[in-house]
């Protein structure tokens, strides 16, 4: 299932998302009706090169290709050099994105500069399975335990569930990137009645 969301006392809320779509790819706006996170950027410029040219994701989440200088650029997806019919879209128009969920089963899935190619313009979108997330709290301190995913984690907390803005911070899980849990020391401890949001993501 896709990470849960847990009620505990009034001041601790884990919200994983704020949309979970199915079926067909949909329009979506990070911050606006899913959570920032959720939605991982790739851009290209003048270099031919994807920034980053890996993501690695949860089945479900996103990868926004975003071109910041007109051009010549594709995203296409296939093994280097050739289309295997998944998607493909233009990365010429500074403000035009192409935005894909990948609902698909865990794979590698990778793609290419149609143009650029020949020159090692490649990426790939790493989709893992889901990360279960439990939360629990103890006198003020909240435990977070997962499982899932592709081993390498993050966790994101949050005062809002978009999560953006100054108090959205992102955490090293306790023992290292490989560990399936954090506690969280949270201070100062949010006032009585608000809300603290969290998410664990896949490592980049």
């Amino acid at each position: 299932m896709r990470n849960r969301s847990r009620s505990t006392p009034p001041f601790l809320c884990a919200a994983l998302s704020i949309a979970v779509c199915s079926g067909t790819a949909v329009a979506v706006e990070p911050g606006v009706d899913i959570a920032v996170p959720r939605v991982l950027i790739s851009t290209v410029d003048s270099a031919l090169l994807f920034h980053p040219a890996r993501q690695i994701l949860e089945q479900g989440d996103y990868v926004r290709w975003s071109p910041q200088v007109a051009s010549v650029h594709t995203t296409t997806s296939g093994s280097p050099c050739v289309a295997d019919g998944l998607w493909s879209a233009s990365l010429g128009t500074v403000g035009v994105n192409f935005t894909r969920q990948f609902l698909e089963t865990p794979q590698v899935f990778p793609y290419f500069c149609s143009p650029h190619c020949g020159f090692n313009m490649v990426g790939q979108v790493m989709v893992t399975g889901l990360i279960a997330l439990t939360v629990s709290d103890s006198s003020g301190t909240s435990t977070l335990s997962w499982g899932g995913g592709g081993g390498l984690y993050q966790v994101i907390r949050s005062d809002n569930p978009a999560f953006r803005g100054p108090n959205t911070a992102t955490f090293t899980p306790d023992g290292g990137g490989g560990g399936t849990m954090f506690t969280d020391l949270f201070t100062p401890v949010p006032a009585a009645g608000a809300a603290t949001f969290y998410l664990v993501m896949n490592q980049q």
